[in-house]
């Protein structure tokens, strides 16, 4: 599930980048990066894969505790993720919101599927 909803996603990721060709921002980025800015790269496949294991911690784990404590602490990696692409300086703050919503989409759209997989399977 999770190697499949990052790989599709960075495919997702980079067909977006492909139909936006949005300029990366020019104003004293602290290091350079090559390619479109829109949407955050970084923030959409951290949104996947985080987003992905949480799901995975949420669906496995016994104790309520645990899929607590895990799901905010992967959700922190997430948000200082996003924060840290516009620090540097190489995406506008609607790129990483951008990155967020796609990856938030994409993220549904294989939870949904796997739902229905493991539906069909235990049918």
């Amino acid at each position: 599930f999770m190697v499949l909803s990052s790989g599709l996603g960075s495919l997702f990721n980079l067909l977006l980048k492909w139909i936006f060709k949005r300029e990366r921002p020019d104003i004293r980025p602290l290091i350079e990066e090559q390619g479109f800015s829109f949407p955050s790269g970084h923030s959409m496949g951290s949104f996947i894969f985080y987003g992905s294991l949480a799901y995975m911690i949420i669906h496995l784990a016994k104790r309520k505790r645990w899929k607590t404590a895990w799901t905010v602490m992967l959700g922190c990696f997430i948000i200082m993720i996003g924060l840290s692409r516009i620090y540097l300086g190489v995406h506008f703050p609607s790129d990483v919101i951008a990155g967020f919503a796609a990856g938030g989409a994409w993220l549904t759209i294989m939870i949904i599927g796997f739902r229905y997989y493991e539906y069909r399977k235990n049918v």
